[in-house]
């Protein structure tokens, strides 16, 4: 009887694994497919070394954005352009999908401060 009751509770606990398990995976999948942010302001820093950038909204607050060599950068004159190409100053629209404590830019759109 022992025996029987320890294989029921064994088949109960690989089952609810079993069910389980797709959901969890579900869940991560949602997570990694967070929809993009889109925030304007100015550049008010950009790490080319460290790949991160920082934009002051109008209303002064900053958010910072790590970039790959994947990020979309578009001059808004409608010409590719490279993260390296952005000034000081640059008015500019982002997307980013943020993942955990960090925010990931996907896109930026740039125009150029003026002067440059």
């Amino acid at each position: 009887m022992k025996m029987k009751s320890k294989l029921i509770g064994g088949l109960a606990v690989l089952l609810g694994v079993a069910v389980a398990t797709p959901l969890i995976a579900q869940e991560e999948k949602k997570a990694e497919k967070a929809k993009a942010e889109k925030v304007s302001g100015d550049i008010g820093l950009l790490d080319t070394e460290k790949n991160y950038l920082i934009v002051v909204t109008k209303d002064g607050k900053l958010v910072t954005l790590d970039y790959t060599t994947k990020t979309k950068v578009t001059e808004l004159k409608e010409s590719p352009a490279k993260m390296a190409d952005i000034g000081l100053g640059s008015s500019a629209t982002v997307e980013y999908v943020q993942k955990g404590e960090k925010n990931y830019l996907s896109k930026i759109e740039f125009t150029p401060a003026k002067g440059e």
